[in-house]
């Protein structure tokens, strides 16, 4: 699928629907529609609400491993997907709230999501029941002005004063067990344990001077928090789309399954839909040179992968000095 939405200077930005310009029956038409739509937004809301509700109950009764088989096999779901019903049944606690609220879908599970901030859900939540209209958009553009504000507070390293240059790798995965073509890196190699190398949910690194890499769900705040306009996105998944932000983000979205990435597929999307210079997001990495194809294209990249062991790979595939920031 791709998705495109360049703008030209002739665009405008609509605020206000202005239904004075509609015929009177136009306008009693528009205007029923938006109600009716609204109130099965509001509907919708209440059904993500008990079914996550369901979904609780089920993973209560089911032994380690055996709700995610259930998830496979009964609705072709991910884990986070199952987790986007729960976390709002869980946030909210009562379903009857929702009729309150008109809040488009994709807004209301980044709402309930564990990482959007208590003191932020409240205050979306109030303004909601005053009749304010809680886009996915919006709730994202102010969780990237939060976020910045805490960066912009934080206080800096003394000057001269650098974080190590190390990134731990587990041996499977050391320089000696990985034949590979790429430049060498410039990075140490430490053996270790999988949990040791783990030190909280989220990490990135920086790759040479112009790359970020992130380590964790690119579906949160963590991550898209932090990302500037993108030109172009290449999302290669078969996994449950969760991405929305992508969408309001990226001038252009392109999803494929990873049978789709084929030798040159990615050289060619990424010459054809930007420009050198231009910050191109990769939110999964199953193939460890992309980073390094985008970077030899003269691309900016912002990429991660929830595998580790994919954030490795893609780090040493990348051929750039590696600094965990």
């Amino acid at each position: 699928m791709v998705k495109s939405n360049h703008k030209d200077t002739k665009d405008t930005i609509i605020t206000r629907f202005d239904y004075e310009l509609l015929t009177p029956e136009q306008r009693t038409l528009v205007e029923q529609r938006t109600t009716e739509i609204r109130e099965q937004l509001r509907r919708t809301a209440q059904d993500i609400w008990e079914i996550g509700q369901r979904l609780a109950e089920v993973r209560s009764k089911l032994k380690h491993g055996q709700f995610d088989t259930w998830l496979k096999a009964e609705f072709g779901w991910s884990r986070r997907t199952a987790y986007n019903f729960i976390n709002v049944y869980e946030t909210f606690g009562n379903r009857a709230n929702l009729s309150q609220i008109d809040i488009a879908t994709s807004a209301l599970y980044l709402l309930a999501a564990p990482s959007t901030p208590q003191k932020l859900r409240e205050q979306y939540l109030e303004e909601a029941k005053t009749g304010r209209r809680i886009t996915h958009k919006d709730l994202v553009q102010t969780i990237k002005h939060q976020q910045q504000e805490k960066t912009d507070s934080t206080t800096t390293l003394e000057e001269g004063v650098k974080p190590e240059n190390i990134v731990i790798l587990p041996k499977s995965i050391q320089k000696e067990n990985y034949p590979s073509p790429i430049i060498e890196v410039p990075v140490t190699y430490v053996e270790t344990s999988p949990e040791a190398t783990v030190k909280s949910q989220f990490r990135w690194w920086r790759l040479g001077q112009q790359h970020r890499l992130f380590h964790g769900d690119t579906a949160s705040p963590e991550f898209f928090a932090k990302i500037p306009p993108v030109t172009l996105a290449v999302a290669v998944t078969s996994d449950d789309w969760d991405h929305d932000w992508l969408i309001e983000e990226a001038a252009t979205l392109i999803i494929l399954q990873p049978s789709g990435l084929q030798a040159n597929t990615l050289e060619q999307l990424v010459t054809m839909f930007s420009q050198p210079g231009d910050l191109v997001v990769f939110p999964w990495l199953p193939q460890e040179d992309m980073i390094a194809i985008a970077h030899n294209l003269q691309r900016r990249v912002i990429a991660g992968d929830p595998s580790l062991q994919l954030c490795y790979r893609a780090i040493v595939g990348s051929g750039l000095s590696a600094e965990e920031v």
